[in-house]
C-alpha cells in the first residue's frame, strides 16, 4: 500500500533535483554545524549515545543521520538513529513501557496528543528565545500546549500549483482563486479540461484530493477556522467544510475540467498520474498538490524548463499568506542534558542549513539561507515560503486528524468524486470518526 505523503514526499524530492546530498568532505555547512554542536556542549556533561526513532528509513534516514553525525563531531555524542514506517505504534509502546527513545520524530497530531499526557520535553524552557527567532510564529504555535513548546519542525513540505512553462495559458500568477476558476472555466467550455488530480494510493486513494480540499478551506475560510477543523471542533458536517468539498468538486473535480474525468482520476496511480503536465502533447496544465509533484514525473519533468509552481491563490485576500504543509516533528522524550543539546542543535540556524544543503526537502527554519539549497526548485521554494516574511504555516486535518478520520477523510473524497450527491452523507461518516 501506498503510504500517505510524509513518506512518499521525501524520496521524491530527491529524484527532482537530480543532486546527490553533499557530504561533510565537500560542505562548507558542515563546519558551521560542528562548531554550533561544540558551543552548544559547551561546559554541560553529555552521555555518550542518543537514540532517536524516526520515520525516514533508507537514503532518506541516511540524510538525517549524516546531519547528527555533524553533532557527534561536535560533542562526542553518537546519534544511534532508527527509522521506521511503524513509528507511530513502536513509540508508543515503549512510552507505556517506561522505556522511550531520547527523541522520536512523529506525526505531529501523535505529538500533540503525548504533550497533552505531559511526556514531552519543554523546548520553551530553555531555548525559547532561540525557538522564535528560528521559527515562524503561527507554525511555533502549532508545536506548543498551554505554553509549552513540544517539538521542531525539521523538514517539511509546502503546497502549491504546479505548472509547465511551455504549455500553460493561463494567469501566471492569479490574482485569485477565482481568476484560476474562471480561466479554468473557460478552457472547460473549449472542451480542454486543465487539472491533472490522480487518486490512486491503494488503501490511502484520496488523499490527493483530501489535501486539494484543505488548501481551498484554508484559502477560503481562513487560519482559525482551519484550525478548529484539525481540532475536531469544527463538524465535517459544517456549511464550511461541504463548502470547500463542493469547489474542489467544481473547480477540479468536474468532468470537464479533470483530465480524465473523476472516475479516471480515482482509478489513476499516483505515481504516474502527474505525468500529463510534461507529455506530449500535454494532457492537462494545471496540479494543486504539494512539493514532490515533479518528483513523481521523474525524467521528463525539467525544473526552470517545463515544470513550475506559483502559489496556491486565495478566495479571500484575507488569507492569501497563509499556508499548510507537510511535515513530522521532533520531540524530547527523556529529559536530560544530551537530549536537551541534541534538540537545540537540531533547530538551530548551523544545524538546519546543514540539512537544507543536502537537497533532499525544504526545511522549517526561516533563516536558512535560499543559498543552501542547490536544487532549482527547492531553492524557489525556499524563497517562496520559507524566506518571505509574510507566510504563515497553520496545521489543519492534514497534519492533526487521528488516523480514522484520515482514512475516513480520503473515503468521502473519492466518494464524493463518484457521486456528489452523496456528500452529505460522506461527511457524517468522517464526523463519526471524531472523538
Amino acid at each position: 500500500m501506498i503510504k500517505p505523503t510524509r513518506y512518499l514526499a521525501t524520496t521524491s524530492l530527491l529524484v527532482l533535483t537530480g543532486i546527490a546530498p553533499a557530504f561533510a568532505q565537500d560542505n562548507p555547512y558542515y563546519d558551521a554545524a560542528v562548531a554550533e554542536a561544540k558551543k552548544i556542549a559547551a561546559g554541560k556533561d553529555l552521555a555518550g549515545s542518543l537514540e532517536m526513532i524516526g520515520q525516514a528509513s533508507g537514503a532518506e534516514g541516511q540524510t538525517l543521520q549524516t546531519v547528527y553525525d555533524a553533532f557527534k563531531a561536535g560533542t562526542g555524542v553518537d546519534v544511534r538513529y532508527t527509522g521506521s514506517p511503524d513509528t507511530a505504534t513502536v513509540v508508543q509502546s515503549r512510552v507505556q513501557a517506561g522505556n522511550p527513545p531520547d527523541v522520536a520524530d512523529i506525526a505531529l497530531g501523535a505529538a500533540l496528543n503525548y504533550a497533552k499526557e505531559g511526556v514531552t520535553l519543554d523546548l520553551s524552557s530553555f531555548m525559547g528565545d532561540e525557538l522564535l527567532a528560528n521559527y515562524n510564529s503561527m507554525l511555533l504555535d502549532t508545536a506548543t500546549y498551554e505554553g509549552k513548546t513540544f517539538g521542531i519542525f525539521q523538514h517539511m513540505n509546502t503546497f502549491m500549483v504546479w505548472y509547465n512553462p511551455e504549455t500553460y495559458t493561463g494567469p501566471n500568477p492569479p490574482e485569485s482563486w477565482q481568476a484560476l476558476s474562471d480561466w479554468a472555466d473557460g478552457e472547460a467550455a473549449k472542451g480542454n479540461p486543465v487539472w491533472c488530480a490522480a487518486q490512486g494510493a491503494g488503501g490511502s486513494s484520496g488523499f490527493p484530493g483530501a489535501q486539494m480540499v484543505d488548501n481551498i478551506f484554508l484559502k477560503t475560510y481562513g487560519p482559525e477556522l482551519y484550525a478548529q477543523w484539525g481540532k475536531g471542533e469544527l463538524a465535517w458536517t459544517s456549511p464550511e467544510v461541504k463548502g470547500a468539498f463542493e469547489e474542489f468538486g467544481r473547480t477540479i473535480g468536474a468532468a470537464d475540467h479533470l483530465s480524465g474525468g473523476p472516475i479516471g482520476a480515482i482509478s489513476t496511480p499516483i505515481s504516474v498520474g502527474y505525468n500529463g503536465l510534461t507529455s506530449t502533447p500535454p494532457t492537462c496544465q494545471l496540479a494543486l498538490w504539494a512539493a514532490w509533484v515533479p518528483g513523481l514525473i521523474g525524467e521528463t519533468a525539467k525544473p526552470g524548463e517545463n515544470i513550475d509552481f506559483f502559489r496556491v491563490p486565495a478566495a479571500d485576500p484575507a488569507f492569501a499568506n497563509y499556508e499548510l504543509y507537510q511535515a513530522s516533528i521532533s520531540v524530547g522524550l527523556t529529559d536530560t542534558p544530551t537530549t536537551r543539546a541534541f534538540l537545540e542543535f537540531m533547530a538551530s540556524d548551523a544545524a538546519q542549513s546543514y540539512l537544507a544543503s543536502q537537497n533532499r526537502w525544504p526545511v522549517a527554519n526561516k533563516n536558512v539561507p535560499v543559498d543552501a539549497y542547490s536544487s532549482v526548485t527547492l531553492h524557489e521554494v525556499a524563497q517562496k515560503f520559507f524566506a518571505n516574511p509574510d507566510v504563515e504555516f497553520v496545521a489543519g486535518p492534514n497534519t492533526l486528524n487521528a488516523p480514522a478520520t484520515s482514512s475516513a477523510y480520503y473515503k468521502a473524497v473519492v466518494g464524493y468524486m463518484q457521486n456528489p450527491k452523496k456528500l452529505d452523507s460522506l461527511l457524517q461518516s468522517v464526523q463519526a470518526t471524531v472523538e
